[in-house]
């Protein structure tokens, strides 16, 4: 038995790794858990700039963390 990791978007399942198999299986699909959208959005970012260092890292999360609460607790306009 063979595992990967794939992401289902109400459609169609996208395969996060190579697949380690060929030819055709019988398969189990286990729904895990739902994406949390903003953090898929930030990892998908920061995977693509692996050339920062740890302290830039941080300094990106904490200003989307101050984005993604910028309007909580303030009243509607």
């Amino acid at each position: 038995m063979q595992a990967i990791n794939a992401v289902f978007d109400g459609n169609h399942f996208k395969p996060l790794e190579a697949i380690p198999i060929k030819g055709k299986y019988e398969v189990i699909i286990t729904f895990t858990k739902p994406i949390d959208t903003k953090y898929s959005k930030r990892q998908r970012i920061l995977e693509h700039f692996g050339t920062w260092n740890d302290e830039d890292v941080e300094t990106i999360n904490e200003i989307i963390q101050e984005r993604a609460n910028f309007s909580i607790n303030r009243d509607k306009i």
